[in-house]
C-alpha cells in the first residue's frame, strides 16, 4: 500500500512512503531501505537505492536490498527502472528475495564463489558446509521459512572490483572473515560506506545486538578482527556515512560500530572461557570440550528450539566455539 509523498527539506528529493518499509535519504539521491516486519529472522536485510542523477547514473541501482517481492515491485514502480542489483554475499538474509529484482529487469551481480548460491540451493548447502552437520532437507526447510527462490542467472564479480554504473562508482571491499565472498560497498563520490553483515547490528541507541557472526567452517576470527580494523580505516579516511545490513546509520567520525564489534567478540570469548572453567576436569580433546560446551547454550538458546532450527543453530554455534578455542 502506497502512502502519501513526503517532501524533504531544501533541495532534497521527495520520498514516497511505503507501508512496512522505512526509507531514509542518507546522501543526495541515496536511500537506505529497511523492511519493518520481515517474515523470518534470516529473510531480509537493509540496503541502498541510488536514484538517477544527472552526470551520475542514468537508472536506479539497487545495492543489497533483499526485501520481499511485493515491496520490490513497489520500489521499482516508484523509483525504477532498476537495471543493476549488487549482492554483497551469499547468506540467506542476502539472497532469499533477489529473484524479484531479476524478474523486475535487473542484472544481478554477486561475488565469487557465492554467486552460485543465488541460483542453486544445493550449492548454498554445500558451499557453506552445511553438509558437515545437517541433511539437505534441513536447508530446504530453512529456505522455505525465509522465502528463498532461485535466480535464473547471476553475473559473478571478484571481491575488490569497482563497479561503474555510468559515473556512479561503487567499490567492493573484501571483508572475508564473515564469509569468503563477503564485501562492503563504498560509494566513492557520495562517501557512503555500507559494511553489510560485518557485525554492527544496533538498531537503536541503547540497545544491543548479537554482533559479529562467524558460524561456518570457512569463517575466520583472526580475519574478522582485521576486517573490523580495515573497515574503520576506510570509514575514517573515505566516508561520511556508515550503513549496515541490520543497524542504524552512523555519521563520521563516530567509531562506535567498531568498538561495539570488537566488544562483542571479546564478550563471546569471556563467556566461552568461563564455561571452559566449569568443565576443566573433562578429559579429552578440544572436540570433546566443544561437545560439552554445546550443551550449555553459551551463544544461542538452542534448548528452546526444535526441529531444523535447533540443528542449524547447533552447527553455527559449533563453529563459533571452535574458532574461539582454536584461535582460528
Amino acid at each position: 500500500m502506497l502512502l502519501k509523498k513526503e517532501t524533504m527539506n531544501g533541495d532534497k528529493m521527495t520520498v514516497t512512503a511505503i507501508e512496512d518499509l522505512s526509507i531514509k535519504e542518507i546522501a543526495e539521491g541515496v536511500l537506505l531501505v529497511h523492511q519493518d516486519n520481515p517474515p523470518a529472522q534470516f529473510s531480509c536485510c537493509d540496503g541502498l537505492l541510488v536514484l538517477p542523477k544527472p552526470g551520475r547514473n542514468k537508472n536506479t541501482v539497487a545495492l543489497d536490498v533483499n526485501i520481499e517481492p511485493k515491496y520490490v515491485a513497489q520500489l521499482v514502480s516508484i523509483y525504477g527502472p532498476v537495471k543493476d542489483y549488487v549482492c554483497t554475499h551469499g547468506h540467506m538474509d542476502h539472497i532469499a528475495h533477489v529473484h524479484a529484482w531479476e524478474e523486475a529487469g535487473a542484472t544481478i551481480h554477486a561475488p565469487r564463489p557465492e554467486h552460485e548460491y543465488l541460483t542453486n540451493l544445493n550449492k548454498f548447502y554445500r558451499g557453506f558446509g552445511f553438509n558437515d552437520g545437517v541433511d539437505f532437507t534441513v536447508v530446504q526447510q530453512f529456505g522455505i521459512l525465509n522465502g528463498y527462490q532461485p535466480c535464473k542467472e547471476v553475473t559473478p564479480y571478484r571481491p575488490g572490483n569497482i563497479f561503474k554504473f555510468n559515473n556512479l562508482l561503487v567499490g567492493t571491499i573484501p571483508l572475508k572473515g564473515h564469509s569468503k565472498g563477503h564485501v562492503g560497498l563504498l560509494l566513492m563520490n557520495e562517501r557512503v560506506f555500507h559494511i553489510s553483515c560485518l557485525g554492527f547490528d544496533v538498531v537503536e541507541k541503547g540497545k544491543d545486538g548479537f554482533g559479529p557472526w562467524y558460524g561456518f567452517r570457512e569463517c575466520s576470527l583472526k580475519q574478522y578482527q582485521k576486517d573490523i580494523d580495515f573497515a574503520k580505516m576506510i570509514f575514517m579516511d573515505r566516508a561520511k556515512i556508515l550503513t549496515s545490513s541490520h543497524s542504524l546509520v552512523v555519521e563520521h567520525p563516530d567509531d562506535f560500530p567498531f568498538t561495539y564489534m570488537n566488544k562483542k567478540i571479546d564478550q563471546n570469548q569471556q563467556k566461552i572461557d568461563a564455561a571452559l572453567g566449569s568443565i576443566r576436569d573433562v578429559p579429552g580433546s578440544d572436540e570433546r570440550k566443544i561437545m560439552e560446551l554445546l550443551k550449555m547454550d553459551i551463544l544461542f538458546p538452542k534448548q528452546k528450539m526444535t526441529g531444523f532450527l535447533q540443528e542449524l543453530y547447533t552447527l553455527w554455534e559449533y563453529w563459533m566455539l571452535r574458532h574461539h578455542l582454536k584461535k582460528e
